[in-house]
């Protein structure tokens, strides 16, 4: 592949990734599907759940589809499927309709598009990896980033159901375009042989195992933060502008993550990363709970924080799978270590969501997020306990 083709073929990956990356705004949603029938901040945290769910099981066996079908193929389909999921969304009239149609189909057509962009820029760029798959993370958290304040706007004027049917819009143009530059590049895809021997070693067992430990305990912290990011904020007394913002400000956090992570993925020890990463996550939540009266400036920090480390984090895992199990294999390993992506999807922010409704208050799902960045290190520092196991 030329210079030319492979800029295209990243490109094309970053654009898909940005309009994909929108399911993390999912949160200015709240306020009013919790006025459906049987609503609470628990059953429609589930929706958010739900999504992450799916995402991860098409992320798990998305690789059987990359073996099957042309790039130009599966990034058309991806983000057509996706756009017709959020179409639906904004006619769904109950909480059942809402997790067939946001978190079946838009989060597994989610999982598909984002999984492959992610893996086909990382073949485009062998040499710079880290960087390539890096922005495509990166790129995931900018339609994130931009969301709320689209979202935000476009519920004032229409509710739930315009900012969906706008979104839907969105995501359709924006496949097509990368579907196109995908063609023009003459991307093509390298897949693991199917009579490949894929028996690991004992040793690579244990760190795929302690890899997912570490992986599932950090973005469950992210997670139960970023998907009550505007409750957390309103809960800490701001008012909804403000709350807006400091949604705007944990996503922009996490698009910074993204494009710091995979630089620096190619020049420093990843192990470090992944220590250091869930650690200043920690640091974060600790802002948010300091009893402090002008609470404006520890919320942004606070949050923003937490944003950028857990996009930092998504952002060197999978370059981390790669250099451990290489290329080729890494696609089917990553979407076995992203099933910790799934189940903290699942059970994070429903967990936050159940603890506020128990006590009116975050301070307890904080304090478990906080634990969850500790069980991260304690398990990289046992999959990695010397500095030069992973450069």
């Amino acid at each position: 592949m030329n210079h030319l083709h492979r800029n295209l073929t990243i490109t094309a990956c970053c654009v898909l990734s940005a309009v994909l990356g929108t399911i993390h705004a999912f949160s200015v949603f709240i306020p009013q599907w919790e006025g459906l029938p049987g609503a609470d901040r628990a059953s429609v945290s589930l929706i958010y759940s739900a999504a992450l769910v799916c995402l991860t099981i098409a992320v798990l066996f998305g690789y059987r589809l990359y073996q099957r079908f042309s790039p130009f193929f599966i990034v058309l389909i991806a983000g057509a499927v996706a756009a017709i999921g959020l179409l639906l969304s904004a006619y769904a009239a109950s909480l059942i309709s809402l997790y067939i149609t946001y978190g079946l189909i838009f989060g597994g057509a989610n999982g598909v598009g984002y999984g492959y962009a992610l893996q086909l820029s990382g073949q485009a760029a062998p040499n710079h990896r880290g960087l390539a798959m890096g922005l495509v993370t990166a790129f995931y958290a900018v339609g994130a980033t931009v969301a709320p304040l689209l979202f935000t706007f476009l519920i004032e004027r229409g509710g739930n159901a315009l900012a969906l049917q706008v979104m839907s819009a969105i995501v359709l143009l924006i496949s097509l375009l990368a579907a196109g530059l995908i063609y023009w590049a003459k991307a093509s895809y390298q897949s693991e042989p199917v009579m490949a021997n894929r028996t690991l070693s004992s040793s690579l067992r244990r760190s795929r195992f302690l890899m997912w430990l570490g992986y599932g305990g950090a973005v469950a912290a992210g997670l139960m933060v970023i998907g009550h990011a505007y409750g957390i904020a309103t809960w800490m007394s701001l008012d909804t502008t403000a709350a807006a913002w400091a949604t705007t400000l944990v996503v922009f956090g996490n698009m910074l993550g993204g494009f710091s992570a995979g630089y620096f993925a190619d020049r420093i020890s990843s192990r470090s990363l992944l220590c250091w990463l869930p650690l200043f996550t920690a640091v974060g939540l600790v802002l948010l709970l300091l009893p402090i009266e002008n609470q404006y400036l520890l919320v942004y920090i606070g949050l923003g924080l937490v944003g950028y480390c857990y996009g930092a984090l998504i952002a060197v895992y999978p370059v981390a799978v790669a250099d451990v199990f290489g290329a080729i294999a890494a696609p089917r390993i990553y979407g076995q270590i992203f099933t910790a992506w799934g189940l903290a999807g699942l059970l994070g922010p429903w967990l936050s969501g159940w603890l506020f409704d128990q006590s009116r208050s975050y301070t307890v799902a904080l304090v478990v997020a906080m634990l969850l960045s500790f069980v991260s290190i304690v398990a990289i520092r046992l999959c990695f306990p010397k500095s030069d196991d992973l450069t």
